[in-house]
C-alpha cells in the first residue's frame, strides 16, 4: 500500500509540468483574483461587499469560489507573478488535492469492505482511470468536487457509526466545502439529514432520539456557519444571496452545442443516454463489467433472507443514491463529456469492487478445487491485462490521457472523432505552439487559433517564446491551429487556402489537433 502511494506521488511530482492549459483556466483564475481582492485585510469587514456586486460576472455563479480563493491565495503567498509559474503551481496543487482524495478513497473502501486488499485495488482502479488521472492536474472544479465528495461520504459514515461533536463538525466543514465548489453538493446535507431522521425513527430509547435530534441541530448550524464563512458572496446577505445562487443554478442554460454520436445538438436536446454512453466508452471496459456484476450482487443481497444488518443496508443505499441520483438528474445539464458528474465515479468503482468480491467469493465456493484455481487465475490475468493495457496507453500517450476511449467506441481510430468531441479542453494547443516555435525561427510568428484555448496555452510558454507569438486575424496569419476534428478546415476557408498539414498530434492514431501553414 505504502509503495503504491509513494510511487503515485513521485509520478505526479515528475509530470505535473507536462500538461497544457484548458480553455477555462483564466476564467477560474480571474474568479479567484476578484474574491481575494475583496477579502483583502485592507477592506473593513463590515463594508466588505457594499456596492461591489457589480464586479461579479456570470462565470462567478456557475460554481463556487473556495478552491479558486485558496489557489489564488497560494500564488500570492509565494509571490508568483509570471503566468507560467502560476499555472504550474495550480497544476501541482490540484494533483496534491487529488492525491489526498486517493488516500480518502482508500480509507472509504477499507471502511466499506473491511479488506485492505480490496481497498488497495480500488485505489489502483482510480489511478488507472486515464481521463480522471489526466484531469487531476488541471481541472480545479470537477476533480476538486470529486475529492470533497469522497471525503464527505467518508465523514458521513463516521458520523452515522459513531456520533461525536468532532465528527459532526468535520462532516459539516467538508459539506460546506462541497457546496462552495458546486451547489449540487447540497445532496450531501440532504443525505445526512435523511439518515439522521431514520436513526431518530428507529431509535430504541428516548435518549437515542434526543441524541439524533441534537446531531441534526448541531450539523445544520455548523453547516450553515461554515458555508457562509467559505463564500464571501454570502457575507452581506447570507440567506438572500444563497437563494440567488440556487436560482442561478436552477435557471442555468448554456446556449451551446455539443457533438455527440455524430451530431451537433443543443445541450437541452441531448438524449437521456448522453452521460451513460460517455462513461461507457471512456472507462476501462473491465471496470464497467465488474460494476454491472456489483450492482446485481448489491441488489440481491439487499433483499436476501435473513435480512442484512441496518448499517449494511444503509451503506448500500448511500452508494446507490451517490451514483444513480446525479446520473438521472444530469440530462441537459452537462457537456464536454461527463466531467460535471465525475464525483459519481468513486461510487461506480466501489460497485466494481463489489463485483470483484462477488466473483472471487463465488469461485471460492466451487466444489471442484481445480476449476476454482483456474478461474481465479483467469480473473487475475484479466485484471492484469487491463491494468497493463491502460498503463501502456497512459505512458504512450502522455500527457493526453484525457483522450482515452475503449473498444466500444469503434474499431478504427477515426470512429471516436466521428461520434464524440475529442480535445474539448484544448490542451494539445500547447505542444502545437511549442512545435511552431521550435521549427520557425522568425522573431514574430502570426498565428490564428480557431479556439480560445490556443491563445490561453501561450501563457504556459517561457517568457521569451511568448513574445514571439502574435495572434492575428486569419488573413494575416502564417499558421492556423484547430482542435475541431469534425471541421478541421472550416467553412470560411477552402482546402487550398489551408494548404497541407504542417503538424498534427495523434493519440493512438486518432488526430486531436491540426496545424496548417497558410498560403
Amino acid at each position: 500500500m505504502f509503495l503504491f502511494f509513494f510511487l503515485l506521488l513521485c509520478i505526479g511530482l515528475n509530470i505535473f509540468r507536462d500538461y497544457g492549459v484548458h480553455w477555462d483556466e483564466y476564467n477560474n483564475q480571474h474568479f479567484g483574483d476578484r474574491l481575494v481582492n475583496f477579502i483583502s485585510p485592507v477592506v473593513p469587514a463590515k463594508t466588505l461587499f457594499a456596492g461591489h456586486t457589480k464586479y461579479y460576472v456570470k462565470h462567478d455563479f456557475i460554481h463556487g469560489p473556495i478552491v479558486e480563493i485558496l489557489l489564488t491565495s497560494l500564488t500570492k503567498v509565494l509571490r508568483l507573478k509570471d503566468s507560467r509559474d502560476i499555472i504550474f503551481i495550480r497544476h501541482l496543487s490540484i494533483f496534491l488535492l487529488f492525491y489526498i482524495g486517493m488516500v480518502f478513497f482508500y480509507l472509504l473502501c477499507l471502511r466499506y469492505f473491511k479488506s485492505w486488499r480490496l481497498a488497495l485495488l480500488g485505489a489502483v482502479f482510480l489511478a488507472l482511470s486515464p481521463r480522471i488521472f489526466a484531469e487531476a492536474f488541471y481541472n480545479t472544479v470537477d476533480i476538486a468536487f470529486m475529492v470533497f465528495f469522497v471525503i464527505s461520504i467518508f465523514t458521513l459514515l463516521l458520523v452515522l457509526d459513531k456520533r461525536s461533536f468532532l465528527s459532526i463538525a468535520a462532516h459539516s466543514l467538508v459539506c460546506a466545502f462541497l457546496i462552495n465548489i458546486r451547489l449540487i453538493g447540497l445532496t450531501l446535507p440532504i443525505f445526512t439529514i435523511f439518515f439522521f431522521c431514520l436513526e431518530f425513527l428507529y431509535a430504541d430509547s428516548r435518549l437515542d432520539k434526543i441524541a439524533a435530534v441534537k446531531s441534526i441541530v448541531i450539523y445544520v448550524f455548523l453547516l450553515a456557519l461554515f458555508t457562509v464563512i467559505l463564500n464571501p458572496f454570502l457575507w452581506p446577505h447570507p440567506l438572500d444571496n444563497f437563494i440567488f445562487l440556487i436560482n442561478s443554478a436552477n435557471n442555468f442554460t448554456a446556449h451551446r452545442y455539443d457533438f455527440y454520436l455524430g451530431q451537433y445538438r443543443l445541450l437541452s436536446q441531448q438524449p437521456w443516454h448522453y452521460a451513460p454512453v460517455w462513461m461507457a466508452v471512456t472507462t476501462p471496459l473491465i471496470y464497467t463489467a465488474l460494476f454491472c456484476i456489483g450492482c446485481f450482487d448489491e441488489i440481491k443481497s439487499f433483499f436476501k433472507n435473513p435480512p442484512l444488518p441496518y448499517s449494511v443496508k444503509r451503506n448500500t443505499t448511500i452508494l446507490f443514491l451517490w451514483f444513480f441520483l446525479p446520473l438521472m438528474m444530469s440530462k441537459g445539464r452537462i457537456y464536454d463529456g461527463w466531467r460535471h458528474i465525475y464525483f459519481i465515479y468513486p461510487a461506480f468503482l466501489i460497485l466494481a469492487l463489489t463485483g470483484t468480491r462477488y466473483i472471487w467469493g463465488g469461485i471460492v465456493k466451487l466444489s471442484f478445487k481445480k476449476i476454482g484455481k483456474i478461474m481465479r487465475g483467469a480473473v487475475i490475468i484479466l485484471l492484469m491485462f487491463s491494468f497493463l493495457d491502460t498503463t501502456f496507453f497512459m505512458i504512450r500517450n502522455h500527457p493526453y490521457q484525457n483522450l482515452y476511449f475503449n473498444v466500444l467506441v469503434g474499431k478504427n481510430s477515426d470512429d471516436a472523432s466521428k461520434n464524440f468531441t475529442l480535445d474539448y479542453w484544448g490542451l494539445s494547443n500547447r505542444k502545437a505552439l511549442e512545435y511552431i516555435l521550435k521549427n520557425d525561427r522568425s522573431a514574430h510568428i502570426p498565428i490564428f487559433a480557431a479556439q480560445w484555448a490556443g491563445k490561453v496555452n501561450a501563457k504556459i510558454l517561457p517568457y521569451a517564446d511568448r513574445g514571439r507569438i502574435v495572434f492575428a486575424p486569419i488573413n494575416k496569419s502564417k499558421y492556423f491551429l484547430t482542435t475541431d476534428m469534425q471541421n478541421p478546415c472550416p467553412h470560411y476557408l477552402n482546402e487550398e487556402y489551408c494548404g497541407k498539414e504542417y503538424y498534427s498530434i495523434k493519440v493512438d492514431g486518432m488526430k486531436i489537433i491540426v496545424v496548417y501553414k497558410l498560403k
